[in-house]
């Protein structure tokens, strides 16, 4: 059977053909469409499957891991950031194993495209002593998935399979298996106190000495079956480079460019590698080049004089993989000194830049505005992950780090500075990760700050999926109410004077409480619900009267609605294909009246 299809639904229906029924995960980009594609894919064949979106993705990883010594073969799935919140977990069930299988997928994002960190998931496989697949593109996704499921039930580990972003959000022809005989394994948990519930010293000393040699047997399955096989198709003479993952397709092709042929050997599995064996093999060449993303992975581990890559700066080291970087590492080990082929003709006009923004409409930027209104330039705003992250295009936002984390540093900042106003804000879903147990040591320290939770019951940054408070005895003002706190409440109103009017409630409340957090629940919604979008937008057009427009653009640096852009005389005007007829802008934003109605 041939499709077209994303790298993520490739490893989805890998999932599915080697019989994996139990997948957990949290959302994150570029790892989203998995665990929805494994639901659509599974629900469409009529199959019975357990998927679920989980609170933050330590428990995504525990509920697959505990159906996973249930016999069961499962999945978790999560972002490489998502991976430092699962890793407590990780770290104990890599010595201690699986009954079943289960894959641990962490994806990728090499060049920061949207994520904090370029960290490389293959580095934190070898940390923690499993196994790791790298797949090229979604073909090898699809492949290597069902290959990780197989391994992990043939010894009883973990495996992770690592796509980046360009693997997961990449189009490409898959051939899969023409047959469906979807067979999982029945669940049973057999007690075996000391190994599942392993304490230190004791039995926690014998799993590390067996990890160690499930992985030499592990790296010889390497050899076995993915690398030896292939090494009998090369030369053993000149240059032989090494490449995994995305950079494979890179090398392929950059070599085609320039016409050159040299032995290539693509590792599927970068840890545990055979090194010995890969070292006596290699000894026949002239000198080997290690081509991979973003880390040294590989090369750290096959030391040799003869070895060339990211260690001895013949290889970039921040940033993905490009052609001209293959080309320069190319140059770099003396194997190419022509021109680069894939200079362009330098552009000499000038490209208007456009950074990210909040989408025409979205109530979070009403709510920045109005909070920079009350609290002004004073007051520090610590914020999280999600797309109130975009509220920097406001100046509305100071600081971010990770999920959860503007809650605690908002008490760190109180602590540093008592008589600075600290005005933090974090979306619903990211409450419900790892904000919960912030705000509950705020309130156990009495740190005082102001906490807006930014509520429009969706993780929409990544795809709209589903939050805890789709469930209706799950709610936010609840959770606070029961940490001792009288939460002020405001249901979003698309008129500017109520959000300024609601915060500056929390302001005089904030100046009352001298007890711990004052913490305002702000109910929204996401403009790209449409059924809710229809229901809250008043359907009020606007425009501009040029002629009122003074050219201050306040409008433009301190509102930043996408539909604002400045006129060759330097004058604000409204796009109407970008306008989705909130009226916001016909409230408080201009001084001069330079925004009014029209009919749309």
């Amino acid at each position: 059977m041939k499709k077209i299809m994303l790298g993520n639904e490739a490893i989805a229906w890998g999932l599915m053909h080697a019989n994996v029924d139990v997948v957990s995960g949290y959302p994150g980009t570029p790892s989203s469409e998995i665990l929805k594609n494994f639901q659509g894919i599974t629900e469409q064949a009529g199959l019975d499957v357990f998927a679920e979106w989980s609170a933050n993705e330590k428990i995504g990883f525990e509920v697959a891991y505990a159906a996973a010594i249930s016999n069961k073969r499962t999945c978790a799935t999560m972002k490489q950031v998502g991976l430092n919140v699962a890793s407590d977990a990780l770290m104990s069930a890599a010595y201690i194993g699986v009954k079943g299988a289960m894959v641990l997928v962490s994806a990728d994002d090499p060049g920061f495209h949207s994520s904090q960190t370029e960290q490389d998931s293959r580095a934190f496989a070898k940390y923690a002593q499993i196994p790791v697949f790298d797949p090229t593109d979604p073909q090898d996704a699809y492949k290597l998935t069902k290959a990780a499921v197989e391994l992990s039930d043939k010894f009883e580990a973990i495996v992770m399979l690592r796509p980046v972003t360009r693997v997961c959000h990449s189009r490409q022809v898959v051939t899969m298996d023409d047959e469906v005989n979807f067979q999982p394994n029945k669940g049973k948990f057999k007690r075996d106190i000391g190994r599942w519930a392993a304490v230190p010293r004791g039995p926690r000393l014998g799993q590390a000495h067996a990890l160690l040699e499930k992985n030499q047997a592990i790296a010889e399955y390497n050899w076995d079956n993915f690398i030896e096989p292939r090494t009998k198709e090369l030369s053993g003479k000149g240059t032989l480079i090494v490449t995994s993952g995305t950079c494979h397709g890179f090398v392929l092709d950059t070599l085609d460019d320039i016409n050159q042929k040299h032995d290539i050997l693509k590792i599927d599995m970068p840890y545990p590698l055979p090194i010995e064996k890969m070292l006596s093999w290699m000894d026949q060449y002239d000198q080997v080049l290690v081509i991979e993303e973003p880390h040294p992975v590989i090369e750290e581990q096959l030391r040799s004089p003869k070895i060339k890559g990211k260690l001895t700066k013949d290889v970039y080291n921040i940033d993905e993989v490009t052609s001209d970087r293959v080309l320069d590492a190319l140059r770099s080990v003396g194997l190419y000194q022509g021109e680069n082929i894939y200079a362009a003709e330098e552009y000499q006009g000038e490209i208007p830049g456009r950074v990210p923004q909040l989408c025409p409409g979205c109530p979070h930027r009403d709510i920045f505005y109005a909070a920079k209104k009350v609290f002004k330039k004073r007051a520090v705003f610590p914020s999280d992950i999600g797309c109130y992250t975009l509220g920097l295009n406001q100046k509305a936002i100071d600081s971010i780090l990770c999920m959860g984390a503007s809650i605690s540093m908002a008490s760190g900042l109180s602590i540093a500075e008592p008589g600075k106003v600290v005005v933090a804000s974090i979306g619903d879903s990211t409450f419900m990760h790892s904000g919960v147990s912030a705000l509950l040591s705020a309130v156990y320290n009495k740190s005082r700050f102001i906490l807006m939770i930014l509520d429009n019951s969706t993780t929409a940054m990544t795809g709209r999926q589903p939050t805890m408070e789709k469930h209706p005895d799950i709610d936010i003002k609840k959770l606070v109410e029961g940490m001792g706190i009288k939460p002020l409440e405001y249901v979003y109103d698309k008129d500017l004077n109520k959000s300024i009017s609601f915060l500056e409630e929390v302001k005089a409340a904030y100046e009352q409480n001298h007890d711990g957090p004052t913490v305002a629940v702000i109910r929204e919604f996401c403009v790209l619900d449409k059924p809710m979008a229809l229901k809250h937008l008043p359907g009020i057009f606007a425009t501009t009267d040029v002629e009122q427009c003074d050219s201050c653009d306040r409008c433009l640096t301190e509102y930043r609605c996408p539909p604002f852009y400045t006129n060759a005389d330097g004058k604000v005007e409204i796009d109407p294909i970008l306008c989705v007829g909130c009226g916001a802008c016909l409230d408080v934003i201009c001084h001069t009246d330079t925004f009014i109605p029209t009919d749309g």
